[in-house]
């Protein structure tokens, strides 16, 4: 990996980071909607306010809360898909008692997300330079109350969300009355279903629940119902999220779930 200036930058792009790995480009850049992540291409793999970087600027990673009615206090969670530290950021800053291990494949990204996107160290947050399936499949005795799946590369989703071996590992981590969250593009349609498939294979409680901003899915993986319905109001407030929308559409997209 090599950090370079771009050649061909856009005029209209003040960028603040740029690398190139063997995996292609990294790049950060500072538009009027706040610091921007990319991979070279125009799709924004993170966003960051940068007076206000713990807020969460898209609505699927929003969504992806909807874990805490499983554990509104989690104790202890798992990112694999870095990306800019977003949800990192997020977590940390609403569960200071939380220890948070996070798994990125590309060195470039953890660069990037610290020196230009207002990442900081904290000794609540290991983070993994290695393959997420690597990392899976050594994770021995560890289990994590909240998992997080956002898994992408320039081409989409990683292929690695289809694999069945990947989520049989990611539910065997998954603690007791915990829940999982992964970011799924809809489109290709074959990859969005084989990913939805290794899903259902490996977790007994699945459902999905569109994205009102991109074309996503975000799917909710357990081992069991949700245990805090009732809190939801609470924990909405508590994070200033739009959980009550999000778990009302979830259940409105789900109803063979609800009738069991």
């Amino acid at each position: 990996m090599s950090q370079v200036n771009d050649p061909n930058q856009d005029a209209s792009k003040k960028n603040l980071f740029y690398a190139v790995d063997e995996y292609g480009v990294v790049e950060v850049w500072r538009s009027p909607e706040g610091l921007i992540l990319g991979l070279g291409n125009e799709v924004e793999q993170t966003r960051i306010l940068p007076y206000s970087p713990q807020h969460l600027c898209f609505d699927y990673m929003r969504m992806m809360l909807l874990t805490l009615l499983w554990k509104p206090k989690p104790k202890r969670a798992l990112i694999l898909g870095l990306g800019g530290g977003a949800q990192a950021r997020a977590l940390l800053a609403a569960f200071p008692k939380l220890e948070l291990d996070a798994v990125e494949l590309r060195p470039a990204v953890v660069e990037a997300a610290y020196q230009a996107l207002h990442l900081r160290p904290d000794p609540r947050l290991t983070v993994h330079i290695m393959d997420a399936l690597d990392f899976v499949r050594r994770a021995e005795s560890v289990r994590y109350d909240v998992i997080m799946l956002d898994l992408y590369d320039r081409q989409g989703m990683a292929p690695i969300l289809a694999e069945h071996e990947f989520m049989a590992h990611c539910a065997r981590l998954l603690a007791p009355r915990g829940a999982l969250a992964a970011n799924l593009w809809r489109y290709p349609l074959e990859d969005y279903l084989s990913a939805s498939l290794a899903m259902e294979q490996a977790f007994p409680w699945l459902g999905f629940v569109a994205s009102r901003d991109r074309n996503q899915n975000i799917a909710l993986a357990a081992h069991d119902a949700p245990g805090h319905l009732r809190e939801l109001t609470a924990i909405a407030q508590k994070h200033e999220t739009g959980l009550p929308v999000f778990w009302r559409d979830f259940v409105q997209q789900n109803p063979a779930l609800f009738r069991r």
